[in-house]
């Protein structure tokens, strides 16, 4: 009786099964039309729209509890009859947690779970940027707590601020833009990469449509006004209580406006990264990639070069994390690797399931140039 063969389908990748892309979008209106400096303005528009009709088809059941939690983790932390109570000044430190009544206390108690179950949540809904979550929560820390210090000895910042007393707090706001930039900078440098693997072309112009297709600046704009809206949340916030007037409740609803609106800027920034560069992507800066690589090269990870199995002469096979042997394209024309088997997104065609060793011309599975090894 003949061993039964089990073929395996592997799902499309949900980054090729767009409904639409950038290109179908059209805007009614053009505000370049008036004067060049707007063109700008336009693309910011262009890709807006795109994205907040992509977020509308996608967004499900998940990202909506998702945003659900954070609001109202942040409103419990935010709202409380002890706040608008203008605390006791002689208080301070964990002393102050004594003097909270019980329900302010439940009221920080489920502000802080639901806070972490927000960030969890973060990490399940959009995995490829799990790892820079711990960038989001820094920047977040450190922006907040800069205001925090910034008005310790100026109640009315930046009214009445002197250097000396501003220099911690512009200090943990310079660390909060530092991780926001590494952040943004491991987006980015990801999008290339991926639109030089994944949408290879031989036509130069090809390349330049896929690379404004995979457009950022858009996203970039919104990571700026998520710092931007951090930033005022926690002026808001440190004004509303170190000024000691619970009646100037202007100030207290920026705070609560602008904490709801970067609560889905959050997510937004988040999502569409997710989204661009699908679920399997690894979001990271080229410096740590090239890292990688070394660590590669050194034997730390294998996924090392081949070797002919008859006279262990290198050959241009290697295996991806994944357990791929990659290969390169056999067309003279392109330059692209790939998976063996797989289609060439590059020229169509085919890449090779064989390779003949250049040295002493034994022909082979792709699979038996992989040397075996140990890995410590």
């Amino acid at each position: 009786m003949a061993d039964e063969v089990t073929i395996e389908v592997n799902p499309p990748d949900t980054h090729d099964t767009m409904p639409f892309r950038l290109g179908d979008v059209v805007l009614e209106r053009r505000f370049g039309d008036l004067h060049p400096f707007f063109d700008r303005v336009d693309q910011i528009r262009h890709e807006w729209k795109f994205q907040f009709r992509l977020l509308r088809h996608e967004w499900g059941q998940a990202h909506i509890l998702t945003m659900l939690t954070g609001i109202i983790a942040f409103l419990l932390g935010s709202v409380s009859g002890d706040v608008f109570g203008g605390g006791d000044p002689k208080v301070a430190g964990l002393n102050g947690m004594v003097e909270l009544s019980g329900f302010a206390f439940f009221q920080l108690i489920v502000s802080v779970i639901l806070w972490i179950w927000f960030f969890i949540q973060l990490s399940v809904n959009f995995p490829i940027m799990r790892g820079h979550i711990i960038n989001v929560i820094i920047i977040w820390s450190s922006i907040f707590i800069s205001q925090i210090v910034l008005h310790a000895n100026s109640p009315d910042f930046p009214i009445g601020a002197n250097l000396g007393d501003a220099l911690g707090g512009v200090i943990l706001a310079a660390v909060g833009c530092f991780f926001t930039y590494f952040f943004w900078k491991a987006v980015t440098e990801t999008r290339d990469l991926h639109v030089q693997e994944h949408h290879v072309h031989t036509d130069v112009r090809v390349m330049e449509e896929a690379m404004a297709e995979h457009s950022l600046f858009a996203w970039t704009v919104m990571v700026c006004l998520w710092v931007v809206s951090l930033m005022l949340n926690g002026w808001s916030g440190a004004h509303f209580i170190a000024d000691r007037n619970v009646s100037d409740y202007t100030i207290f609803g920026v705070h609560i406006l602008s904490g709801l609106f970067l609560i889905y800027i959050l997510m937004h920034v988040l999502w569409f990264p997710q989204r661009m560069l699908g679920e399997g992507t690894r979001v990271q800066t080229k410096a740590a990639a090239a890292a990688d690589a070394d660590l590669l090269i050194d034997g730390v990870i294998l996924a090392s070069e081949g070797e002919c199995p008859s006279c262990q002469f290198s050959a241009p096979i290697s295996q991806n994390e994944s357990g791929e042997t990659v290969v390169d394209c056999a067309s003279d024309d392109c330059n692209s690797r790939g998976p063996s088997g797989s289609i060439c997104e590059g020229c169509n065609n085919e890449y090779p399931k064989r390779y003949t060793c250049t040295n002493c011309g034994v022909n082979s599975p792709v699979a038996d140039f992989i040397p075996d090894m140990e890995a410590w």
